[in-house]
């Protein structure tokens, strides 16, 4: 009886969130409101959108015992911000070519980058079966190499908190190097990672160590806009 009264529980949970499919079997979409960044935050640290997309995950899940297919839709949006090599790298010689007219410039687009990343939370009779919410710091890394190119050598040097969406968030900063065009550059990471309105916000930026851009991608923090589920 106990059984049963439970089953029923679950299966009344699962019909109220709008997720029948969890007991019919049929695949079950879970996605997320936008995540992006205030026009008055981008103005003041200088940086531009460069795109905004969708990503959309399809895995099989356990829930309470059945295997069920389920469908996640991210928003994923990248901002970018230009920059000189010569000063990235502290490069000399380049910079001795530039001012010799040997090269014209050593200007780079996109040199730093901030992306966020929302991830629908996709809990349903209090089981979460996005497991976004859990990524460590380094398997955010992970799965936004393509949006931030692939980092080398990372680790962890500190953390600080910013205020972002009505809440202090905790921002981790990291050190590690990356290629741009050839050479090597030293870079810092920062991610922050929380829940805000029924999605999972990440959001990581990535801009060269010699390039102080700190206080900027705290204010990109600041900025995320997200309207939530």
């Amino acid at each position: 009886m106990r059984r049963f009264i439970l089953t029923a529980v679950v299966a009344l949970l699962v019909v109220t969130s709008g997720c029948v499919g969890l007991i019919t079997g049929d695949t079950v979409a879970f996605e997320a409101s936008e995540g992006t960044v205030s026009d008055s935050a981008l103005d003041s640290t200088g940086y531009e959108t460069d795109n905004t997309s969708e990503r959309t995950i399809t895995r099989n899940v356990s829930f309470f015992g059945q295997e069920r297919t389920i469908r996640i839709v991210n928003q994923v949006a990248r901002y970018t911000k230009d920059g000189d090599l010569a000063n990235a790298t502290g490069n000399e010689t380049l910079k001795r070519a530039v001012e010799a007219g040997r090269i014209d410039s050593t200007s780079v687009p996109g040199l730093s980058q901030f992306v966020v990343l929302s991830s629908p939370g996709a809990e349903v009779a209090g089981q979460a079966l996005n497991p976004a919410a859990t990524w460590s710091n380094e398997r955010v890394l992970e799965q936004l190499a393509d949006q931030t190119g692939q980092l080398n050598n990372v680790e962890q040097d500190g953390s600080r908190t910013v205020e972002s969406l009505g809440d202090s968030r905790e921002v981790t900063a990291f050190t590690g190097t990356t290629d741009v065009q050839g050479r090597e550059v030293d870079v810092r990471v920062h991610v922050a990672s929380f829940e805000h309105e029924g999605d999972v916000i990440i959001a990581v930026g990535v801009h060269p160590e010699r390039l102080d851009e700190e206080e900027n991608i705290d204010e990109l923090v600041g900025g995320i806009e997200h309207s939530g589920n």
